[in-house]
């Protein structure tokens, strides 16, 4: 008796397992794509707020005039986004130094969320009494 020869090639089943394989890792690999690109604009999101958080110290440390105490808020325009910073100016023990607390929020955002916040103190020393 001679046995048939079972012709070489894959069986439906074993094509049906690996097309099921392959679908899950595609779907894995997907899902990895959409969190990286979720994370890198949350990463632009904070650099930019970071960058507005900057600029208001900056702009402050630089000013000829002592800032008075108080709240002030503004908003500005980086990196195609529109943002708000508030500002904190607080007096200290010390009365030469004032403490700076900056926050910037997206502008619209209904979570308010602080993307960055910064703080620092201010001196006096040259400076002219705010009017």
């Amino acid at each position: 008796m001679s046995r048939a020869r079972r012709p070489a090639g894959f069986t439906l089943i074993e094509m049906l397992i690996a097309v099921a394989v392959l679908a899950t890792a595609l779907g894995a690999i997907i899902g990895n794509g959409a969190r990286f690109a979720n994370n890198a604009a949350g990463l632009r999101d904070k650099s930019l707020a970071l960058f507005v958080a900057r600029n208001k110290m900056a702009e402050l440390e630089l000013s000829p005039n002592w800032p008075a105490t108080g709240r002030s808020n503004e908003d500005v325009e980086m990196g195609g986004v529109k943002w708000t910073w508030r500002t904190e100016v607080k007096a200290t023990p010390d009365p030469n130094l004032r403490r700076v607390d900056v926050r910037v929020e997206k502008k619209g955002d209904k979570s308010g969320v602080a993307f960055a916040s910064l703080s620092g103190f201010l001196s006096n020393v040259g400076r002219q009494a705010a009017p």
